[in-house]
């Protein structure tokens, strides 16, 4: 298992405010773990009679347990990375408590979790870890201090005190760092999901809203006329002789058409109207809020703009003209009969010769 030591260019302020560890949060934290000044002496004894003068043989204990259990040597690597390893726990170990309580141990000690984290290294194996670093420092304590001794018991409560800080601001970044991760996948599937919804919401060819997308919204637009009298009116639009259209040219010609008529409606729309394709070359345009004489104008503008399209095809300009029922919604309509009157509107401006708008 590793200790990563890591240096940054962010700042000790800024690890220790990343983690909410202000001077507040960092002196909970020892309080919880009964860590005081009378410690800094403990700090000092631990460096003086265990740690300086046995530093690389505990360095050694610590990787020979570790390179005991596959599972640990897998998340450690390659023979090259141990090398590298044993250097920096061997910096850990000779920094192990000294300023305990300063910001800048706190900002190195949490550095170490994020690199944890960053690779993927077990929580279960890091506390393992700890647990033997503790065992190696307090089985290195001299024999001349007695195991019965009050000294002794001091300096091993300290020993499990400085490890045990050490592990909870790893842990807590390792923590923070995995939630980050995974927000940051939430955050991605629910946008791949707004996608999709959008992409099923669309029509494939033309780009505006799908039938289904355009029939929700005039079922919610149609239960606020019910409710609070708002105005509401609607246009079925279809594309003049499109059938000759497609035999004289082509499907795709048919196409490019169809693609023409929805990018002209949507330039000529308000930004809050609703359109979609309907079906074949048929399109649903949706007007809330708009009374019917201002509908009328709405839907003369489209029949315009569109008359003055040219698409061409076959090194030849097919001139485009579209046919509109206009209609307003009434309290007594549900969407079958207020589509069925655009519909009938739309019949009678194809029976009075196309390109015309008609009003039901």
């Amino acid at each position: 298992m590793k200790q990563e030591i890591v240096h940054t260019a962010e700042g000790t302020g800024g690890v220790c405010a990343r983690y909410g560890f202000d001077a507040v949060a960092r002196r909970q934290r020892l309080e919880l773990l009964e860590l005081s000044d009378a410690d800094h002496h403990w700090a000092s004894r631990l460096h003086q009679e265990v740690i300086s003068p046995q530093v690389d043989f505990l360095v050694e204990r610590f990787y020979d347990f570790q390179q005991r259990f596959p599972v640990i040597m897998q998340a450690i690597g390659n023979r090259d990375n141990l090398t590298r390893l044993k250097g920096t726990q061997r910096h850990y170990m000779m920094s192990l408590g000294q300023g305990f309580d300063t910001e800048g141990y706190f900002a190195e000690r949490l550095r170490v979790g994020e690199i944890h984290a960053l690779r993927n290294v077990s929580l279960s194996l890091y506390q393992v870890s700890y647990r033997q670093m503790q065992q190696l420092l307090i089985d290195a304590i001299p024999v001349v201090l007695p195991r019965s001794g009050t000294e002794y018991a001091a300096l091993c409560a300290f020993i499990i005190k400085i490890t045990s800080l050490d592990m909870t601001l790893a842990i807590e970044t390792y923590h923070s760092s995995q939630v980050a991760a995974l927000h940051e996948e939430v955050n991605s599937l629910q946008h791949e999901h707004r996608h999709l919804h959008e992409k099923v919401g669309r029509d494939a060819l033309t780009g505006l809203a799908s039938r289904e997308s355009v029939l929700n919204e005039l079922d919610a637009a149609l239960a606020m006329v019910g409710e609070r009298g708002t105005e509401l009116c609607l246009i079925m639009a279809d594309v003049d002789h499109f059938k000759q259209i497609n035999d004289t040219y082509g499907h795709l010609a048919g196409d490019k058409v169809l693609q023409c008529i929805a990018a002209k409606l949507q330039q000529l729309l308000r930004e809050f109207d609703i359109v979609g394709r309907f079906g074949g070359e048929e399109f649903i345009i949706m007007l809330e809020d708009t009374p019917l004489a201002i509908a009328r104008n709405v839907a003369e503008r489209l029949r315009y703009g569109v008359e003055q399209e040219l698409v061409q095809c076959d090194e030849q300009n097919i001139r485009l003209t579209i046919s509109l029922g206009l209609t307003q919604a009434a309290t007594r309509d549900d969407i079958r009969s207020l589509i069925r009157r655009a519909d009938d509107a739309l019949y009678q401006a194809k029976e009075e010769g196309r390109n015309r708008v008609v009003v039901i």
